[in-house]
């Protein structure tokens, strides 16, 4: 590497030291220029000093030869010249007629040479005074002042009129500029000196000035920088500058502590999610356009047998399948390689194999998300992967634990007309014993009524899951009365109250035994939900195209937690403390399903419940009929 590279990178490594480069080029480029300006500004200063000077010495000098020339002394004019050629700054003197010959000469003056006009500054046609400098190769640089001997009436005798001959000569006078460059060269050179002891104050001052307001507090945000990158806690000094880095260090911090708040939210956030999907059952895997899993679930780490930490980074299919290369799309039906374009979701069903190579059926539900906020993963699929082999076993168990809840509620209910079918059988028995016939046919009626109760509760209880009754037209009226008519000593022992108002024209199109049971189920309903009495009211009209039966109560209402479970079979919370079936509602549902109609619930708790049945109404008119 070269000196200036190697300096180069020296002034490179800190910024201390590029502001010192800065300002050393900077304050040694102005010393520079403003010294070459001063030494240029002292050199005409000094020019034209020495131009007043030869002038004044050459008027001097012209006085005391034009003296000796009118006494016509001509060895009295030589030693004048040559006194004067003794002088050292003085190079040569000479004295030349009109024609520029010389004639008189002392030091360095040739006599009878001739000089050109242009060597004494006569370019023109008038004679005048010239100064200049001038650039001798043998004597070096020398200032030469060129002034005109004017003709006078005293000089008419040798030199003719004035008018004939303006001038008698030129006084030619050379001094040396030897000592006057020595001088202006020690001046620039104490300029100099001065220039650099000024460069090299300013930079020592604004060296430590930069080192301790700007080197120092740019290294120590540099290292909270560095423990902010690291993950370590900063925090200000204890004392901030009121100047620009001052304020930059005091941004640095209010951004260090919203950005800690925000990462705080944001590992939050990040937890919270982890935490929604990790309470999915099913395995939830998110997978890259490279394969990589980007984020999984609990159920997915239980499902491979891995912990989650050992899932995120490896390829989805060196997890399902052990292979160290994607599946050939030919023989799985990869989500990554079918979704895309118009399809951005799809189900398929395929065989996994865990680290053991126990195999496991799966349905795997996948869709594509494109995360356009994030350019370095782009469209990610989300796979949800149902463990088939476990949905079976938890669907048996759960169909296991329906049939005893569905066997432990059949045999309560037909426990009690069983025990008053057995009281009865022995009472017909001692009555045949006895020859009480009358009474005989009295407990066979009740024995019929109990078994027929039975029969209901059995039919009731198929019918849940029995294919759709043929329809028929029925009168809701004759219907709903004739139902109802079956609960009556139980709406009197119970001090209900009984409001029925349904237009005798109301027909609908079901299965009678369905409509029935849905009477009677609601009936029931608002039986129990009533225990210290109250009303029921049954109100029948036509709305758009439906027939609709209301059963209103004034009982207990229902709780809007519960509102969502009602319909669910084995399903039972009755507000006078009895236990139900829970199959009255469900029972309802399915009657309404196969006509064709609904039920509409609505519910104060405190203030009672309003059952809707509504059934199509097979008497509308079609739109547009007359």
């Amino acid at each position: 590497m070269t000196l200036a590279g190697r300096l180069a990178g020296w002034f490179g490594a800190g910024l201390n030291r590029r502001l010192l480069a800065i300002l050393i080029l900077v304050l040694g480029g102005l010393s520079a220029v403003f010294l070459m300006a001063v030494v240029e500004l002292y050199r005409d200063r000094i020019t034209a000093e020495q131009t007043r000077s030869a002038t004044r010495y050459n008027a001097l000098l012209q006085a005391t030869l034009e003296n000796a020339m009118l006494k016509r002394d001509l060895s009295g004019l030589q030693a004048v010249l040559d006194d004067v050629a003794g002088n050292p700054e003085i190079v040569a003197l000479r004295i030349l007629d009109p024609a520029r010959e010389v004639r008189f000469a002392a030091g360095h003056g040739d006599v009878g040479a001739t000089l050109a006009a242009g060597a004494i500054g006569q370019d023109g046609p008038s004679p005048s005074t010239a100064a200049f400098r001038l650039d001798d190769p043998r004597r070096g640089e020398m200032f030469r002042a060129v002034t005109p001997v004017s003709n006078r009436a005293a000089c008419r005798e040798c030199h003719g009129t004035v008018a004939e001959n303006p001038v008698n000569g030129f006084l030619v006078v050379d001094y040396s500029l030897a000592a006057l460059g020595t001088e202006a060269r020690r001046g620039a050179l104490w300029l100099a000196v001065a220039g650099l002891v000024v460069i090299a104050s300013a930079t020592a001052a604004v060296g430590l000035a930069a080192s301790h307001g700007i080197v120092a507090p740019v290294a120590e945000l540099t290292r909270d920088i560095g423990a902010l990158r690291r993950g370590e806690p900063v925090a200000p000094p204890a004392r901030l500058g009121r100047d620009e880095i001052g304020q930059l260090r005091r941004s640095f911090f209010d951004m260090a502590d919203e950005l800690r708040h925000t990462l705080g939210r944001l590992r939050a956030s990040e937890a919270g999610l982890q935490a929604i999907i990790d309470a999915i059952p099913d395995g939830i895997r998110v997978i890259d356009r490279d394969f990589r899993i980007l984020r999984s679930n609990a159920a997915y780490a239980k499902q491979v047998g891995l912990p989650p930490e050992q899932i995120v980074g490896r390829t989805c299919h060196a997890l399902s399948y052990q292979r160290a290369s994607p599946c050939p799309d030919t023989l799985v039906c990869c989500p990554l390689v079918e979704l895309g374009g118009a399809t951005s979701s799809l189900t398929c069903r395929q065989i996994h194999q865990d680290a053991n190579g126990c195999e496991r059926h799966v349905e795997v539900a996948a869709a594509m998300v494109d995360l356009a906020a994030d350019s370095d993963t782009g469209p990610l699929v989300v796979e949800a992967i149902r463990d088939l082999d476990q949905a079976a076993q938890m669907g048996q168990e759960q169909r296991l634990a329906e049939l005893g809840m569905f066997a432990a509620g059949l045999a309560h209910e037909i426990n009690n007309p069983m025990n008053s079918i057995d009281l009865l059988v022995r009472a017909v028995e001692l009555d045949l014993a006895q020859g009480e016939m009358a009474r005989v046919e009295e407990h066979v009626a009740t024995l019929h009524r109990e078994i027929a109760r039975t029969q209901r509760l059995t039919d009731a209880l198929l019918m849940l899951c029995s294919p759709p009754a043929e329809p028929q037209l029925l009168q809701l009226a004759e219907v709903t009365r004739s139902a109802l008519a079956l609960l009556r000593y139980q709406f009197e022992a119970a001090g209900l109250r009984l409001d029925m108002v349904i237009p005798d024209d109301l027909r609908v199109l079901a299965a009678e035994s369905d409509l029935r049971l849905s009477v009677t189920n609601l009936a029931l309903n608002a039986l129990h939900a009533m225990p210290e009495g109250g009303r029921l009211s049954l109100r029948g009209w036509r709305d758009g195209g439906r027939v609709r039966l209301e059963f209103a109560d004034t009982g207990h209402g229902i709780r809007a937690a519960d509102l969502a479970r009602i319909r669910l079979p084995f399903w039972s919370r009755r507000a006078d403390g009895s236990r139900g079936m829970g199959l009255g509602l469900p029972l309802v549902q399915a009657a309404l399903d196969r006509a064709g109609g609904g039920l509409e619930v609505d519910s104060v708790p405190g203030s009672g419940s309003r059952f809707t049945l509504n059934y199509p109404d097979p008497d509308a008119r079609p739109k547009g009929a007359r």
